[in-house]
Protein backbone atom coordinates (compact mmCIF):
# COMPACT_ATOMS: atom_id res chain seq x y z
CA UNK A 1 0.00 0.00 0.00
CA UNK A 2 1.55 3.83 -0.99
CA UNK A 3 -0.43 6.17 0.92
CA UNK A 4 0.09 9.90 -1.37
CA UNK A 5 0.93 12.28 0.62
CA UNK A 6 0.04 15.90 -0.61
CA UNK A 7 3.03 17.08 -0.96
CA UNK A 8 3.83 14.61 -3.83
CA UNK A 9 0.50 14.47 -5.97
CA UNK A 10 1.16 18.67 -5.66
CA UNK A 11 5.08 17.82 -7.11
CA UNK A 12 3.57 15.64 -9.53
CA UNK A 13 1.08 18.01 -10.96
CA UNK A 14 3.80 20.38 -12.06
CA UNK A 15 4.66 20.34 -16.06
CA UNK A 16 7.98 20.48 -15.17
CA UNK A 17 7.91 18.32 -12.29
CA UNK A 18 10.14 14.88 -11.30
CA UNK A 19 9.60 12.52 -14.12
CA UNK A 20 10.87 9.81 -12.01
CA UNK A 21 8.29 10.57 -8.82
CA UNK A 22 5.14 11.21 -12.18
CA UNK A 23 6.20 7.59 -13.36
CA UNK A 24 6.27 6.16 -9.38
CA UNK A 25 2.73 7.40 -8.68
CA UNK A 26 1.19 6.54 -12.12
CA UNK A 27 2.42 2.70 -11.49
CA UNK A 28 1.20 2.75 -7.60
CA UNK A 29 -2.11 3.98 -9.37
CA UNK A 30 -2.73 1.49 -12.26
CA UNK A 31 -1.35 -1.10 -9.70
CA UNK A 32 -4.14 -0.54 -7.14
CA UNK A 33 -1.32 0.38 -4.92
CA UNK A 34 -2.05 3.87 -4.35
CA UNK A 35 -4.37 4.85 -1.07
CA UNK A 36 -5.19 8.59 -0.05
CA UNK A 37 -7.29 9.62 3.21
CA UNK A 38 -9.89 12.57 3.18
CA UNK A 39 -7.27 14.82 4.95
CA UNK A 40 -5.18 14.90 1.24
CA UNK A 41 -8.39 15.48 -0.18
CA UNK A 42 -9.09 18.18 1.79
CA UNK A 43 -5.13 19.54 1.18
CA UNK A 44 -5.54 19.40 -2.66
CA UNK A 45 -8.90 20.27 -2.98
CA UNK A 46 -8.43 23.90 -1.24
CA UNK A 47 -6.01 24.38 -3.86
CA UNK A 48 -8.01 24.38 -7.27
CA UNK A 49 -8.60 27.19 -8.63
CA UNK A 50 -11.84 26.10 -10.31
CA UNK A 51 -14.81 24.43 -9.59
CA UNK A 52 -14.65 22.38 -12.65
CA UNK A 53 -10.63 21.46 -11.72
CA UNK A 54 -12.13 20.44 -7.85
CA UNK A 55 -14.78 18.09 -9.33
CA UNK A 56 -12.49 16.77 -11.86
CA UNK A 57 -9.83 16.17 -8.54
CA UNK A 58 -12.65 15.00 -6.22
CA UNK A 59 -13.62 12.28 -8.40
CA UNK A 60 -9.90 10.52 -9.16
CA UNK A 61 -9.25 11.11 -5.59
CA UNK A 62 -11.93 9.48 -4.47
CA UNK A 63 -11.54 6.49 -6.80
CA UNK A 64 -8.57 5.52 -4.75
CA UNK A 65 -9.24 3.60 -1.91
CA UNK A 66 -9.10 5.24 1.77
CA UNK A 67 -7.71 5.47 4.75
CA UNK A 68 -10.01 5.98 7.47
CA UNK A 69 -8.90 8.21 10.37
CA UNK A 70 -9.86 5.57 13.47
CA UNK A 71 -9.42 6.09 17.48
CA UNK A 72 -6.22 4.55 16.87
CA UNK A 73 -4.81 7.08 14.14
CA UNK A 74 -5.81 9.88 16.31
CA UNK A 75 -3.89 7.84 19.15
CA UNK A 76 -0.71 7.76 17.40
CA UNK A 77 -1.09 11.31 16.16
CA UNK A 78 -1.11 12.60 19.85
CA UNK A 79 2.19 10.37 20.85
CA UNK A 80 3.84 11.57 18.17
CA UNK A 81 3.75 15.20 18.61
CA UNK A 82 4.31 14.73 21.89
CA UNK A 83 7.28 12.58 21.62
CA UNK A 84 8.77 15.00 18.58
CA UNK A 85 7.68 18.21 20.81
CA UNK A 86 9.76 16.67 23.67
CA UNK A 87 13.08 15.96 21.13
CA UNK A 88 12.68 19.62 20.00
CA UNK A 89 10.70 19.01 16.72
CA UNK A 90 7.61 21.01 16.45
CA UNK A 91 5.88 19.03 13.20
CA UNK A 92 2.66 20.71 11.52
CA UNK A 93 -0.40 19.06 13.05
CA UNK A 94 -1.81 17.93 9.89
CA UNK A 95 2.03 16.06 8.50
CA UNK A 96 1.45 14.89 12.27
CA UNK A 97 -1.69 12.85 11.43
CA UNK A 98 -0.93 12.03 8.11
CA UNK A 99 2.39 10.49 9.71
CA UNK A 100 0.03 8.28 11.78
CA UNK A 101 -2.62 7.18 8.99
CA UNK A 102 0.60 5.65 7.67
CA UNK A 103 2.16 4.03 10.65
CA UNK A 104 -1.31 2.64 11.60
CA UNK A 105 -2.11 1.47 8.16
CA UNK A 106 1.30 -0.04 7.42
CA UNK A 107 1.36 1.49 4.21
CA UNK A 108 4.57 3.55 2.57
CA UNK A 109 4.46 7.43 2.63
CA UNK A 110 4.91 8.53 -0.64
CA UNK A 111 6.06 12.45 0.12
CA UNK A 112 7.78 15.67 -0.97
CA UNK A 113 7.85 17.10 2.56
CA UNK A 114 10.99 17.24 4.85
CA UNK A 115 8.79 17.15 8.13
CA UNK A 116 8.36 13.15 7.20
CA UNK A 117 12.10 12.90 7.38
CA UNK A 118 12.19 14.49 10.42
CA UNK A 119 10.00 12.18 11.70
CA UNK A 120 11.23 9.11 10.52
CA UNK A 121 14.29 8.23 12.71
CA UNK A 122 12.51 9.19 15.70
CA UNK A 123 9.96 6.84 14.61
CA UNK A 124 11.36 3.86 12.90
CA UNK A 125 8.37 2.14 11.65
CA UNK A 126 7.45 5.21 9.64
CA UNK A 127 8.84 3.83 5.80
CA UNK A 128 9.05 7.04 3.43
CA UNK A 129 10.01 7.53 0.33
CA UNK A 130 10.87 11.28 -0.38
CA UNK A 131 11.48 12.83 -3.55
CA UNK A 132 13.37 15.67 -3.27
CA UNK A 133 13.31 19.06 -5.29
CA UNK A 134 15.12 19.38 -8.67
CA UNK A 135 15.75 22.94 -9.25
Amino acid sequence: MIFIDSSAWIASFKKTGDEELKDFMRQAIVSGLAVTSPIIILELLQGCRSVGERDSLRTRLESLDTLPLTKDVWEQAYELGFSLRRKGLTIPTVDLIIAALAIEHKSLLLHHDEHYEMIAPHFPILQTKYFGLKQ
